[in-house]
């Protein structure tokens, strides 16, 4: 009996293969998705879904067919009667059309559906919206990048490229209705071959947001924290120099800086984005922050940043904090705000441990 079973799926994704084409549904689950993915997509694409329907920049209609549109006002009257949330959907069903033509893999998102059940196991539909109503708005979105993700990476390339976990519903004019049947006819149909590959596309390079902070406070000593202290003691004197620096950036606060003639900074704050490759690591500025006494001068973009001409022992201001040999905490990593008591173990995680486990390294170091 096992046998027939067997040789009666076996046929089936033989069956299914042997044609370039399918329409595929896809069953997405939030909890299913792990944190190294970096992006949980059933929330951002709930949630952008949401907005862009009550801003009526994208149609809800009933079904895929498209027969009957649901205004925004209908949609509030469903959660109403329902007592569920749009945003709140632990699961999402995207519609695509999945080609395989000589081993090239290529997919089209068509429109995302979205479904909850009621305690008693009933459904409630709240509607399907097409996906090129979203496209635009989805490739200019903000997610919440948790610190194992990608900080260059935005939904559609998660979509495209299968970024996250999922199970097939439907493949072609077949239903799938488990877990087992699912997985067999995904490996068989995409053997190891990635999706939506483009051939001009570069070698892939690992980007994250940071921001860091470093101090002058004599307290803390060793030699990195002195290193903090001879670049903040550095900017000090380029600012003493530079007098007119100070006041395109500090505006009305110049003069309140000034009033003290011994003023000096006591923290910098930078927006970095770090690039590893090849276990090779670098950063890229973005923007630094200035606290000068108790005035902040804030947002300092890196296209002023780069005219800054001064050094520390000896060395250009951007080659030394490149090597980030002082001392500093990590307060920002993507959207996660990093802890104190852990900034410590995601620098030394940044540089000694995979760039997609972060999270973990932390949690066990």
């Amino acid at each position: 009996m096992q046998k027939k079973i067997f040789s009666f799926v076996f046929f089936m994704i033989l069956s299914l293969i042997g044609y370039s084409q399918n329409s595929v549904i896809i069953r997405v689950a939030a909890d299913e998705q792990e944190d190294t993915i970096g992006v949980n997509i059933v929330k951002e694409i709930t949630k952008i879904s949401y907005d862009a329907i009550r801003d009526r920049k994208v149609q809800l209609w009933d079904s895929p067919k498209k027969e009957v549109e649901i205004s925004f006002s209908s949609l509030v009257q469903i959660e109403k009667s329902s007592g569920l949330n749009f945003i709140d959907q632990k699961i999402i069903f995207i519609y695509e059309i999945w080609n395989n033509e000589k081993k090239k893999l290529t997919s089209e998102t068509q429109g995302f559906l979205f479904s909850s059940k009621l305690d008693n196991g009933e459904a409630v539909v709240f509607g399907y919206v097409d996906y090129d109503g979203l496209k635009n708005i989805i490739a200019t979105s903000t997610p919440v990048i948790n610190a194992n993700g990608d900080c260059y990476l935005n939904l559609n390339n998660y979509l495209s490229k299968k970024k996250y976990n999922y199970q097939l519903l439907q493949f072609g004019d077949k239903v799938i209705n488990n877990i087992t049947d699912s997985k067999l006819i995904k490996e068989s149909f995409i053997r190891g071959n990635k999706f939506n590959v483009n051939a001009y596309s570069k070698d892939t390079v690992e980007s994250k947001y940071v921001e860091w902070t470093l101090s002058s406070s004599e307290k803390l000593k060793g030699a990195k924290a002195q290193s903090s202290r001879d670049f903040t003691n550095a900017l000090t004197n380029y600012f003493h120099q530079n007098l007119e620096v100070l006041y395109n950036l500090s505006g009305k606060n110049a003069e309140e800086i000034l009033q003290n003639g011994t003023w000096k900074i006591s923290s910098v704050s930078f927006a970095e984005i770090w690039k590893k490759k090849d276990d090779v690591i670098s950063s890229v500025p973005l923007w630094m922050s200035v606290n000068i006494d108790s005035t902040i001068i804030d947002s300092i973009y890196m296209d002023n940043l780069v005219n800054w001409d001064f050094t520390i022992n000896d060395q250009n201001w951007l080659d030394y904090i490149q090597q980030k040999n002082f001392l500093y905490l990590i307060v920002k990593l993507n959207s996660d705000i990093i802890p104190p008591e852990k900034s410590i173990k995601y620098q030394k995680g940044l540089f000694t441990h995979k760039w997609n486990n972060l999270i973990n390294f932390v949690e066990l170091y």
